[in-house]
């Protein structure tokens, strides 16, 4: 009998432990919720600068929020595929793989300095080149681009050449370079042709190539690029999309919102997003016969 007794009383607290277990992992009961990052700059950093935005995340929704800082975008999207995050803040390729494997939503994206939810690669060709007019004169030529998992300084640029019926394996000769600043210095060296980057990024590099402006030209731009985005996982009920969604929409309006999410994360707001924005992202993969789950 005591053997018995001694049964139910481990059978009872199994189940009790199961039931708090599941109680613990069911994001429904909002007890906490998970904020998603990918690394944009030093990880031990950002964990230390997420903070803020912690802080003011629980107070507009009455919930404590915690971040989750993963070593690459895929960590994140596994996370909103098994309920360990409830949002994140990840690139539009990872919202792309996160929509396809697990329903993630998109609900926001980031706007840029020119208050854009969107942003261009660039095509530079010398200004004393002659020989190159169009991006179809690019055949034959040494283009660098920035790195093969770069959305902007491959994949886009990349995409947008091939739509024109080039093709980067035969049609052109494909420098890497390993940065957007050390793209548009082998152009102004004189060691490619044309070299791929984000527009524009011979502003951001002006004090390291004075005269760059002067020296190059822009050949021709590829489609827009929607910028990072807020998603959440696709088990989350409307509602609480909805509160995340405004929640943030009111942080980027505070004046102390909006100077944290310029100073910390170079965001300079929000606007709503659907699914359909990010259609673009999907055709360039397809073009350029991309695995998601690769990109960083």
């Amino acid at each position: 009998m005591k053997f018995y007794k001694r049964i139910s009383t481990i059978l009872i607290a199994f189940l009790i432990l199961a039931l708090v277990s599941g109680c613990t992992n069911n994001t429904s009961n909002e007890d906490v919720l998970v904020m998603g990052f990918v690394p944009m700059r030093d990880g031990d950093a950002l964990i230390e600068s997420v903070k803020p935005l912690e802080e003011l995340l629980s107070q507009e929704l009455g919930i404590k929020v915690k971040a989750f800082t993963a070593t690459n975008y895929v960590g994140v999207v596994e996370g909103l595929g098994s309920g360990q995050v409830d949002f994140g803040f990840i690139p539009p390729f990872a919202y792309v793989l996160a929509n396809s494997e697990n329903k993630a939503q998109v609900i926001l994206t980031a706007l840029n300095s020119s208050g854009k939810s969107n942003y261009r690669s660039q095509f530079l060709v010398s200004s004393d080149d002659n020989s190159i007019s169009s991006l179809e004169d690019l055949q034959g030529k040494k283009v660098a681009f920035v790195d093969f998992s770069s959305t902007s300084g491959y994949l886009f640029p990349g995409a947008h050449l091939a739509g024109l019926g080039l093709e980067l394996d035969n049609d052109i000769e494909v420098i890497i370079a390993g940065g957007h600043d050390k793209a548009l210095q082998l152009l102004l060296n004189g060691d490619v042709d044309a070299a791929t980057t984000f527009v524009d990024a011979r502003d951001r590099y002006a004090s390291d190539f004075p005269g760059a402006m002067e020296k190059t030209r822009v050949l021709g731009y590829t489609d827009y690029i929607p910028n990072i985005t807020v998603t959440t996982r696709g088990t989350m009920e409307s509602e609480l999309q909805g509160r995340i969604q405004a929640a943030l929409l009111n942080i980027a309006e505070s004046e102390e919102g909006a100077e944290m999410l310029k100073e910390l994360f170079n965001m300079y707001g929000f606007v709503k997003a659907s699914d359909s924005d990010y259609d673009i992202i999907r055709e360039t993969a397809r073009l350029m016969n991309v695995n998601l789950k690769e990109q960083d």
